[in-house]
């Protein structure tokens, strides 16, 4: 009987482990190594330098041995200096900071336009700072970072405006990372040019020529555009009698609005309370006068109109017709301001919406209002009241500034033809 011979499997030989390519310098505080069975092998590099806590590695990003200890021996030297500035070695990458802030504003971006801006902005960003570790970014490097925020740039040359305002969000971020212990303080930013300490605002002669344009201007017979400049008109008059932020606006519900009632025995009409919630958070603000009733009154009309019901207090107060917040009055405001040839200061600057506000501090301080409670009523600091409208303090002083010894005469002088409207 023949006996059936099974063929063997055959045996499967083990490949060899794999092996590392490496090579170490200055008594072993820079290690360069690669994998053996890369068919384009890439050098890596360890690095430690002393008194460092820990090492940095990184890719040397060539196949090639000397260029690759070129590029080790560079980032030793390097981390020698961050050591000795008192930095750690493997601080936080700002990119990977970026990212990381971005992820925890996402959830918010539906209900803020100003946090919406933020994201995509710092998205915008991050490319700059990718090679860049928080505890490394200092004036200089923010300097450069205008001149590469203006290099890309999708229309046109950057202001001012805008760059302060990529700044402020920048200053956020960096709070942000202050708070994570990511750094120890946030970075001193460079002055922009142009950051003067004047803001354009309105004089009186201006606020009365633009005043009586608004009464013009709203007369229209198409529906649709005698909306949208009633909405603007009112937004106008609203912001100039309270001082209000942008945003602030933009959030402003109806069951926001409140009445103070007057001193008991009386016949002085109740004052208006605006709560907002702004970028120094909650708080109330009064309004300069009873007046402003007459403006929010006109909107509320409007809303009931196309509505066809009271609006409810969630409903916010400059909404488009369907109900949501408008986004923005820039290029309205723009327009109205060109159509009433009121579009730029005595000294030549270009007002905004942001000019309605510094209108209001303005004038409430050059009617004598304590610079304390002004700051106080629009959410700042009695320093940024005397940086930025230090010039009025001489209108408000001017029955002191203008004082004379007894017995001089002041002759009667006609009114100045060249002074008048």
């Amino acid at each position: 009987m023949n006996a059936t011979v099974q063929p063997t499997k055959p045996s499967r030989e083990r490949k060899p482990k794999t092996e590392l390519d490496s090579r170490t310098f200055k008594d072993g505080a820079i290690y360069l190594f690669r994998r053996a069975d890369y068919k384009k092998p890439t050098w890596f590099c360890r690095v430690r330098v002393p008194n460092g806590k820990g090492y940095v590695q990184a890719s040397t990003k060539t196949t090639d041995e000397h260029q690759a200890f070129a590029f080790a021996n560079d980032l030793f030297n390097k981390t020698l200096v961050r050591v000795a500035g008192g930095q750690e070695i493997n601080a936080k990458k700002a990119q990977a900071a970026i990212y990381e802030y971005v992820t925890s504003l996402e959830p918010m971006k539906d209900e803020k336009l100003s946090v919406a801006l933020r994201i995509h902005f710092l998205k915008r960003s991050a490319p700059f700072f990718k090679n860049k570790r928080l505890a490394e970014i200092n004036t200089a490097v923010l300097s450069d970072f205008i001149v590469w925020l203006g290099t890309n740039a999708t229309k046109g040359k950057l202001s001012p405006n805008t760059i302060k305002r990529n700044f402020t969000d920048l200053k956020q971020f960096f709070g942000w990372c202050v708070e994570r212990g990511y750094i120890q303080q946030s970075p001193k930013f460079p002055r922009l040019k142009g950051d003067g300490n004047r803001r354009p605002h309105f004089d009186y002669k201006d606020w009365r020529k633009l005043a009586r344009h608004l009464r013009e201007f709203i007369k229209v017979k198409d529906p649709n555009v005698f909306r949208d400049r009633t909405m603007l008109v009112n937004y106008v008059l609203i912001l100039a009698s309270t001082g209000i932020r942008v945003g602030e606006a933009r959030t402003l519900k109806w069951r926001d609005i409140r009445e103070i009632a007057p001193p008991a025995g009386t016949e002085q009409q109740p004052d208006v309370a605006l709560f907002v919630n702004g970028k120094t958070g909650p708080r109330e603000v009064v309004s300069k006068s009873g007046d402003v009733k007459i403006y929010f009154k006109r909107i509320l009309d409007l809303r009931m109109n196309e509505m066809g019901s009271r609006p409810s207090g969630d409903d916010y107060v400059f909404a488009n017709a369907d109900g949501t917040p408008i986004g923005s009055f820039k290029k309205s405001f723009a327009s109205l301001l060109k159509s009433a040839k009121v579009e730029k200061d005595s000294h030549g600057n270009r007002r905004t919406i942001y000019s309605l506000r510094h209108t209001y501090a303005t004038f409430r301080l050059q009617e004598g209002v304590h610079q304390y409670i002004l700051a106080q009523n629009m959410g700042t600091s009695t320093a940024m009241l005397e940086k930025h409208y230090g010039h009025t303090s001489n209108v408000v002083n001017a029955a002191e500034l203008t004082k004379r010894t007894g017995g001089s005469k002041t002759r009667k002088i006609g009114a100045v033809d060249w002074l008048m409207e």
